[in-house]
């Protein structure tokens, strides 16, 4: 059965696993404690970040490429997920090393454990090898991590740098992915009560009046809805919004805009013993009462490895933690979104959004930058990303759902989201010290997909797979299945606790698996589904041929996306079939992701051929004058080095002329 793997696929994986040919000449000594600010755009794949480059849309990227140096694309994990990719950069090797095979993985160990028990990727306890936040904190440089995977919870990182003898103000991290206390809400004029009949408690000044009355987490809130006497508007102009504890904000209507205005300032909610921020915008509200839009954004408190004072310096600065409003956008809670026959408000507001996000991660970094001055700071946005998964199906011209009407209408708005990540970028560029070396990176791409492929029906179809009764997955008489991922298979052997296959049966299993895979097809369509399978020991170099990676590994045509969500059917239309995927075989040129860096023994206005996800982290800390991950297999990238005499210094620093 491993005749299904193509010879351009292998020949594409040995070239990838030799890496960059060797650099020449020497390399200058970077300075004597340079600085690494490391921010990471979410799913900003290459081709949609070289268009807008072409289209001169993001200057301060233009700017990084031009007195720095730009890798022509790099090359994610397999499957390209958010988890691994980031995985790989902080680790310098991939899932067979770091643990991290795809967001979510299984719970170790596998006698004790079956494989319906999964974990998240994202979280510090799945990694299996030492990040280079964590390396660089053990070598003497004071870390701030604002934005990462795998560095919460930080018990585990904590630990082992007290161990090392590090004073615990070195490692400084900030989380508020996994403590959301209220999701972010629109409220319309459904809500709105009357007052006491007319009037009620409500002040009397404010004459007719309308209310809401909701609670964020568990603080209480009133919103009052009325006609303010001082305003010539003739009707309801104004929303008072009031927190239990007596805090008031006043709102006047305004349409959304390309820079944030008309929020209210903070309020503290609190859930159990988590706090956090939330804010106020009031999009829309008709005189008559019969249209409001008034939006209390998300709000999450902030965890990790900091004190109580540290936290709130850090919140006076960057008083509220990521709100992405492309999810409730997909459900039309801004509104009717162009693709299904609305004006652009539902879009202008979410870009407002947007915009407020990036201008509050501005004020966090402004923050951080000048009052804790860290020699490495790390930085996420997960903005690209989400708008890449509602839009990308539109913009993406290789994608079966390309609409080149509708892209044209759409792109502009998927500029500004990467235009508000490059202002942010810009802000980092001017006040960083002239010692810092400035990186951007992605973790993957993005291509359009409108389809979904059931991985697990497929196997259910040949008898490979069985449900229970109840509709799950019945592990006893179950040979193979998606389980933690969606682009392979693993086969369901006795290493596992209630597994049923022997070691001799496991060839078997996989081809039998492989045949049911390659046979399938669209019924609507007719056109086979399963694009080529990958066999893991064929292929060296991409690390998924270890002990917690995958048994089969697949990829599908475009405009599919394999899923092991269960269903009765092999294929299935997405409810929203304009967005994009990722996961997908990382040499697919919409999988390719980005580097860019300048600083220090960088050159200068230099574009490298491809990179490997995992030398990034060896050549930041070649750069940092710190020893590299110790888990790290990647090497130095020597084409990225400025050009110079290099002197060996105190640390012992050596580059070897073969490494690359």
């Amino acid at each position: 059965m491993r005749r299904f793997v193509s010879t351009l696929s292998l020949l594409l994986f040995l070239v990838m696993f030799l890496g960059p040919a060797p650099g020449d000449g020497v390399w200058a000594e970077p300075p004597a404690s340079p600085k690494l600010v490391l921010i990471s755009w979410d799913a900003a794949a290459d081709w949609v970040v070289d268009r807008l480059l072409a289209e001169r849309r993001l200057p301060h990227l233009a700017q990084l490429a031009a007195r720095g140096v730009a890798a022509e694309y790099s090359l994610s994990s397999f499957p390209s997920k958010t988890a691994a990719g980031h995985a790989a950069l902080w680790t310098g090797c991939w899932s067979d090393c770091n643990g991290i095979t795809a967001n979510r993985v299984l719970v170790p160990p596998a006698a004790e454990h079956t494989l319906l028990e999964i974990r998240s990727g994202f979280r510090s306890e799945a990694l299996t090898a030492e990040p280079l936040f964590v390396t660089a904190a053990r070598a003497g440089k004071k870390v701030v991590v604002l934005g990462a995977t795998q560095f919460h919870p930080p018990t585990l990182h904590v630990a082992s740098l007290r161990r090392a003898g590090v004073p615990d103000g070195r490692y400084l991290t900030f989380n508020g992915f996994e403590s959301e206390i209220a999701p972010g809400t629109m409220f319309d004029a459904a809500a709105l009560r009357p007052v006491g009949g007319e009037g009620g408690d409500a002040p009397r000044h404010l004459g007719k009046t309308r209310e809401l009355r909701f609670s964020v987490g568990e603080t209480r809130f009133r919103a009052l809805v009325f006609d303010d006497p001082d305003d010539p508007t003739d009707g309801f102009d104004t929303v008072l919004v009031r927190h239990q504890d007596g805090a008031e904000a006043l709102l006047k209507p305004r349409p959304a805009g390309r820079e944030p205005a008309g929020w209210s300032p903070p309020f503290r909610v609190r859930r159990g013993e988590l706090g956090g921020n939330t804010f106020f915008r009031l999009f829309e509200l008709r005189p008559d009462g019969s249209r409001l839009a008034l939006y209390q954004r998300k709000v999450s408190a902030l965890q990790g490895a900091h004190t109580a004072q540290q936290r709130a310096a850090y919140e006076a600065a960057y008083p509220g933690f990521h709100d992405d409003p492309f999810w409730g956008y997909r459900d039309g809670q801004f509104g009717r979104p162009l693709m299904r026959g609305g004006d652009g408000t539902a879009e202008d507001r979410v870009l407002e959004l947007v915009a407020f996000d990036t201008e509050l991660l501005k004020r966090g970094t402004r923050f951080v930058l000048a009052s804790w001055q860290p020699d490495v700071l790390l930085h996420y946005s997960p903005m690209t990303d989400s708008a890449g998964h509602v839009w990308c199906g539109l913009v993406d011209p290789r994608s079966p759902g390309h609409d080149p009407g509708m892209a044209a209408k759409i792109w502009p708005y998927y500029v500004r989201v990467f235009q508000e990540l490059d202002a942010w970028l810009g802000e980092i560029m001017a006040r960083a010290l002239p010692e810092t070396i400035v990186v951007l990176v992605s973790d993957h791409g993005m291509a359009g997909a409108s389809r979904h492929f059931h991985l697990n029906r497929a196997l259910e179809e040949k008898g490979l797979l069985a449900r229970t009764d109840s509709g799950q997955i019945d592990l006893a008489r179950t040979r193979i299945l998606a389980s933690d991922s969606d682009f392979f298979l693993r086969v369901n052997d006795r290493a596992f606790r209630g597994g049923i296959v022997a070691p001799e049966d496991r060839e078997e299993v996989l081809n039998a698996a492989a045949e049911a895979l390659l046979e399938t097809r669209d019924p609507e369509t007719g056109r086979h589904v399963v694009h080529r399978l990958f066999w893991p020991q064929e292929l060296p170099g991409l690390g998924i041929d270890g002990p917690w990676t995958g048994d089969l590994y697949v990829d599908v045509a475009p405009g599919y996306y394999p899923t092991r969500e269960l269903a009765d059917r092999l294929v299935t239309r997405m409810p929203w079939p304009w967005g994009g995927e990722h996961g997908y075989w990382p040499e697919r040129r919409a999988m390719h992701a980005i580097f860019y860096a300048m600083g220090p023994g960088l050159r200068e206005g230099v574009v490298v051929p491809s990179i490997r996800f995992i030398d990034v982290a060896p050549t930041l800390a070649f750069l940092l004058g710190i020893p590299a991950p110790p888990q790290a297999r990647g090497e130095v990238i020597e084409r990225m080095l400025e050009v110079g005499k290099f002197h060996q210094n105190g640390n012992g620093r050596v580059l070897s002329p073969h490494s690359g």
